[in-house]
């Protein structure tokens, strides 16, 4: 089961665009990797229920992001998931192409909503699909 990653601005909205799924075979890859603990910490949130994460959780991932993304560009990390969202199935038209490209936009996209979150003065949850 996939998790989501979701801004709750501080008037308690959830924004249509402002989520990311977590998708398993992403965070279980984000996990393994050495040296990024407030990622790898996204593989020990429930995918049931709710946890909101916290403000040092928050920090420790936007300092993570630039120099990962730095060893994405130059690909010295393992190789990322081809596909993700594949949740135990093998047919990729469920699911969708990451490769390297694909874990770039992701970062740029958690960076997004650790800064609207900042700017919104809301809060981030992780939450099941």
């Amino acid at each position: 089961m996939a998790r989501i990653l979701q801004l709750v601005d501080s008037a308690g909205n959830l924004p249509s665009d402002a989520a990311l799924i977590l998708d398993d075979e992403l965070v279980d890859y984000l996990g393994g990797l050495p040296g990024f603990p407030g990622l790898a910490r996204l593989a020990g949130y429930p995918a049931e229920g709710e946890t909101r994460l916290e403000p040092e959780q928050r920090r420790s991932l936007a300092a993570e992001i630039a120099p990962l993304a730095a060893r994405v560009k130059a690909r010295t990390l393992p190789e990322p998931p081809a596909w993700v969202g594949l949740e135990g199935g093998t047919d990729i038209r469920l699911g969708e192409e990451l490769g390297w490209p694909g874990l770039l936009a992701f970062l740029q996209q958690i960076e997004r909503l650790l800064h609207l979150a900042d700017r919104l003065e809301g809060e981030l949850w992780v939450m099941e699909e």
